[in-house]
């Protein structure tokens, strides 16, 4: 029986990974500064060790090794200082070390769909901290042989939790605008895209690396759907969920944003600035794992569930 410690496991992603881990025959040990219920129920969360520890608070790192996992997941690192330390305190006492980066690592693309080791030129600190941890564990396995792993997800959506929208931002008001026939308002031509993932689909992606083993060591993997949508799609498929076609207004950004907060606005302008597009490729290739949902299916099980 192998031992997992999971930093931060009972969020979107650790909800479905966790219980894949306890059916699988592990020992979890879920570590977080409190206790808070998963988005999604499950059983298997009776069966996990629930430690409160602060990332923040000194003496984090020797906590988690003094717990001898044989695989350390780390759901929940911002920043790669963190990580560093984390990997020097692990240090020749895990089998695995895997850590949540974000597709953020990429900026501006020049060819699409982006392999992971393309447009790396993020845009702001996020982007930046998520392209040096991916640059470090392999570095770190190259130089030492750490067995570390970073998996980079996509927009994440799950039952439960609001979706970004057509409109680029998260939120509900998209959805019901277009349910009920109501015009709809895109920045631009609303020809640019994002790319949603299923959080069963990341956990998918963090079991495969897991499973993998060595063949995961050193490496990065996207964990997005097979493709991304534009806006002007993705307000057209909700449409179809209601036998509609969808009323699409547009206007340059700089009119659009003034429909919205100044918060709606401004992330719409970071995921219209990036227009991610990533490719599956070397999961797939390495790892032999391909996503169970399309953005459109992630999406419309997400709404579902807020009654769209």
């Amino acid at each position: 029986m192998k031992k997992v410690v999971i930093i931060g496991g009972r969020g979107k992603v650790g909800g479905y990974l966790v219980p894949m881990l306890i059916e699988s025959g592990c020992s979890v040990t879920n570590v977080s500064r409190g206790i808070t219920t998963p988005l999604i129920q499950n059983k298997a969360w009776q069966q996990v060790t629930q430690l409160n520890a602060d990332r923040e608070a000194e003496g984090f790192e020797q906590i988690i090794s003094s717990l001898s996992a044989d695989i350390v997941i780390d759901m929940i690192c911002f920043e790669s200082s963190d990580m560093e330390k984390l990997m020097e305190s692990l240090s020749g006492k895990v089998e695995h070390y895997l850590v949540c980066g974000s597709i953020w690592m990429h900026g501006k693309s020049e060819a699409v769909p982006v392999r992971e080791q393309e447009s790396r030129n993020p845009l702001e600190h996020y982007g930046k901290q998520k392209s040096i941890m991916d640059f470090t564990i392999t570095n770190r396995f190259l130089d030492s042989g750490f067995p570390g792993t970073i998996v980079h997800p996509g927009h994440i959506v799950c039952p439960g939790d609001i979706p970004i929208n057509p409109q680029g931002f998260k939120g509900l008001s998209a959805f019901e605008k277009i349910r009920n026939g109501e015009p709809v308002y895109l920045p631009n031509f609303g020809m640019e895209t994002l790319h949603h993932v299923h959080a069963k689909d990341v956990a998918g992606v963090f079991f495969s690396a897991i499973k993998a083993g060595k063949l995961a060591f050193g490496e990065g993997f996207h964990a997005v759907s097979e493709r991304a949508v534009t806006l002007t799609g993705y307000a057209g498929e909700v449409a179809s969920w209601y036998d509609r076609v969808a009323d699409i207004f547009y206007e340059p950004f700089d009119v659009w944003k003034n429909r919205f907060s100044s918060e709606q606005a401004s992330t719409t302008f970071e995921h219209i600035q990036r227009s991610p597009s990533c490719s599956m490729e070397k999961a797939k290739t390495l790892l032999g794992f391909t996503p169970a949902y399309t953005s459109f299916e992630a999406v419309r099980e997400c709404a579902a569930s807020f009654g769209f």
